[in-house]
């Protein structure tokens, strides 16, 4: 099927196929280098007579020249804003020297008790704020709910012990009553393999005592005895059997309803831990101590942490004040570059930053506006090679941009 196939393909194959193939095998055989930078889809490509793929080089080429433009809208825009940092940077660097002094012991403060609040965001992750809320609406009872919440754990692992017991016991009266009804399907069965031997050897001795002429009333006695004796014996074994069944059954009933009671206990020691559990949000009585343990030492680090805060407020709302006396673009990005104000060396790794970044933004407005260059020169070639096409051209770039 397969060389059917690949004959039929050679069969109808085209001239573009055959070129298309070449500059594959061309592109393996080379170490082939992508240009990245070149978008714009080759003519020869297309069968411009086809209308289908007209239309789809044409639509290509108008949502090059529209993403191109929106890029570049969005890049304008975070070039501007890089751009009005730059000058900020110039406009605080160039601050007379007591002027400067004055912004930096603002920026000192906020620097120092931006660390402080910091160090204690850090620390405070060993508890949530959530835990934090239930210790202090519930602060007066939980040292009492730890001990009763320890009580109900030890008493629901004693009622899983019990059940555990009682289900290994019930297995094995369950195998018990397997046992026993085996052997009651097999003294059936025996007693069926017992009639039909003795009805063979019955039919053995009339072929004897018919057919031979033998005296067989001895042979008839044995197995009568024979098959009397294995029936009684079988009898006896079905009725100890029974009886047997009937104990282990009320043996089994015994335990289900034992368990059954044992059961209860179990989901009202879990409803009561579940409570608990919801009330003082926490999973067991020795997670509520830890988290108790960790309370009384945060109570004393957030009462210090808000007048960290308060502090920092103040300094920020100072700063703002300081700032709001020159000509800056956006003086809220200084609160979150403090140290830049502080220290040279941050301005100067500062500016360097967004120098890079307005170079990476230019490199990609350039690129996206060579992009649109590109797609508009092509549909103006386009055009000019097929004037033909030029009205359906130019409805196709009004509909799509």
């Amino acid at each position: 099927m397969g060389k059917g196939n690949g004959f039929f393909q050679k069969l109808f194959r085209t001239e573009e196929d055959d070129f298309l193939a070449m500059e594959l095998d061309e592109a393996k055989e080379e170490d082939f280098e992508w240009d990245w930078d070149h978008i714009v889809e080759e003519r020869h490509f297309f069968k411009m007579s086809d209308a289908l793929q007209r239309e789809k080089y044409i639509r290509s080429l108008v949502e090059q020249i529209k993403d191109a433009s929106n890029e570049l809208d969005k890049l304008s825009y975070e070039y501007n804003v890089v751009t009005a940092t730059l000058k900020d940077m110039d406009e605080i660097d160039a601050l007379p020297y007591d002027e400067k002094l004055d912004l930096q012991a603002s920026a000192k403060q906020i620097v120092f008790y931006e660390g402080e609040t910091r160090d204690y965001s850090i620390k405070k992750s060993a508890m949530t704020e959530e835990q934090f809320k239930n210790m202090e609406r519930h602060e007066d009872t939980i040292p009492k709910a730890v001990e009763d919440m320890k009580e109900a754990e030890d008493y629901k692992v004693k009622i899983k012990e019990d059940l555990q017991k009682l289900e290994a016991e019930k297995h094995a009266y369950l195998y018990s009553q397997s046992e026993l009804r085996r052997d009651i399907a097999n003294c059936k069965g025996m007693v069926v393999i017992v009639a039909f031997a003795a009805v063979l050897c019955v039919i053995m001795l009339l072929v004897l005592q018919y057919g031979f002429e033998m005296d067989t009333k001895i042979g008839y006695i044995m197995v009568t005895l024979a098959a009397a004796l294995a029936v009684t014996g079988l009898f006896v074994k079905y009725q100890d059997s029974e009886k047997e069944i009937k104990i282990v059954q009320k043996s089994i009933n015994r335990i289900i309803l034992l368990q059954n009671t044992v059961k209860i206990r179990y989901v009202n020691n879990s409803n009561l831990l579940d409570y608990l559990y919801t009330k003082y949000n926490t999973s067991s009585s020795k997670e509520l101590k830890k988290v108790w343990d960790l309370y009384t030492t945060e109570r004393d680090e957030r009462a210090r942490n808000e007048v960290n805060e308060k502090e920092l407020n103040f300094y920020q709302s100072e700063l703002l004040k300081k700032l709001r006396k020159y000509q800056l673009n956006d003086v809220y990005a200084w609160l979150h570059n403090p140290l830049a104000i502080l220290e040279h060396n941050e301005m100067v790794e500062l500016r360097h930053a967004h120098i890079l970044q307005r170079q990476k933004l230019r490199a990609r407005m350039d690129y996206n506006k060579r992009l649109a260059k590109e797609g508009e020169k092509e549909i103006k070639d386009f055009i000019k090679e097929y004037p033909e096409f030029s009205r359906e051209a130019l409805d196709m770039v009004n509909r799509y941009s």
